[in-house]
């Protein structure tokens, strides 16, 4: 029997990479999607099981070959983890539409146009999708309204997705991270100064008293991803050091 086959979005770096890293430790041939061959290929060489292409899920063009290429590599799809996402903080009354475009082209639009074009192979597999989210889709940070309204919205595409898939045999379940430490936090635009002053107000809201780290997020994907996970879709796991407690 062939390997089964992960597609990771934005596994170029931080969870995502942690998470291409992790399925292909278990057993998966991983193909990790990003907008920087540096990074992709830096994350790849993690494993001899993780293969890239420079692929962004805001661009359709993009999202059809991405799937072209598994299809014709592969001639499988097993799991896709929609990882991609932006985060930006900006003060509402600041917020232009551009800003709103550039999210919710990545974190909703890319996230639906992936799914809906993966959908054929994954109805094949039976296999499953998991979404992530952030905790701060039930309970926004203030100056993230946009990027927290756009992971609201992929909380209810997940559960109305495990909902209307179900009958195809496909789980669909999210992963909300609380505060990680990735490279999303250097690419906000603000200051070495305002970064260490957001991560200590940040830190001392989360009971177990730390950030989390990529491979947290990544255990609960794998979970997820396998068969002892049968019986869960339309699931959010929390995964934030008890912050949303």
């Amino acid at each position: 029997m062939s390997l089964k086959v992960a597609l990771v979005t934005g596994g170029s770096t931080g969870i995502g990479a942690a998470i291409a890293k992790k399925l292909a430790e278990d057993g998966f041939k991983v193909l990790i999607t990003g907008r920087n061959e540096n990074t992709l290929t830096e994350s790849a060489a993690q494993h001899e099981n993780i293969d890239w292409i420079v692929s962004d899920v805001s661009k359709h063009d993009d999202v059809t070959k991405t799937v072209t290429h598994i299809n014709n590599t592969y001639k499988r799809l097993d799991v896709l983890v929609n990882n991609a996402g932006v985060a930006t903080p900006i003060p509402f009354e600041q917020i232009s539409m551009e800003h709103y475009d550039d999210i919710f082209n990545i974190n909703v639009r890319g996230l639906i146009d992936m799914t809906q074009t993966s959908l054929a192979l994954l109805k094949e597999s039976k296999g499953n999708i998991i979404n992530i989210a952030s905790i701060v889709a039930d309970d926004p940070f203030a100056g993230f309204s946009i990027y927290s309204a756009s992971k609201g919205a992929v909380i209810t595409l997940t559960k109305g997705l495990a909902k209307e898939l179900a009958s195809h045999g496909i789980r669909v379940n999210a992963v909300s991270p609380g505060p990680i430490e990735t490279p999303l936090f250097d690419k906000m635009g603000l200051s070495e100064e305002e970064l260490e002053g957001m991560g200590e107000s940040i830190q001392q809201m989360v009971p177990l008293g730390r950030f989390g780290t990529p491979d947290d997020i990544a255990y609960a994907v794998a979970f997820l991803a396998s068969d002892k996970a049968n019986y869960v879709t339309g699931a959010q796991y929390k995964v934030d050091g008890g912050i949303a407690a």
